[in-house]
């Protein structure tokens, strides 16, 4: 069980540090290719079944991409400091929840009987 647990542990860590290496590829890329988007939002298909749907769609996406292009801009500087320390605070959460299950099956393990001596 306890293989099992650490090897859980192990593998998600993994898929962490991927995820935070894909957070900090995000933070830091350059937000200028977002200004590309804009005009492409007036050829999107069937944009007047979405405008029954959701009406002012293309003014909220225009502001969803300034918005997102700002953010870049102001967050791109401290994306290291950003990644690694939610990296950490995520592995330090894995391993001490592998700890504490580790823990609890030490605890809930029985131990062998002792004979009685007669």
């Amino acid at each position: 069980m306890l293989i099992a647990i650490w090897t859980v542990t192990l593998l998600l860590g993994l898929l962490w540090s991927l995820a935070s290496w894909g957070l900090h590829a995000l933070l830091s890329m350059d937000p200028g290719p977002l200004g590309d988007l804009k005009p492409m939002i007036d050829q999107i298909p069937h944009a007047a079944v979405i405008e029954q749907w959701i009406p002012g769609w293309r003014e909220m996406l225009q502001l969803a991409v300034d918005a997102t292009q700002w953010a870049l801009g102001w967050v791109g500087s401290a994306a290291p400091v950003i990644a690694w320390g939610i990296w950490a605070v995520g592995l330090a959460l894995l391993v001490g929840t592998a700890l504490v299950l580790t823990l609890v099956v030490r605890l809930i393990r029985r131990k062998p009987a002792t004979p009685v001596a007669a």
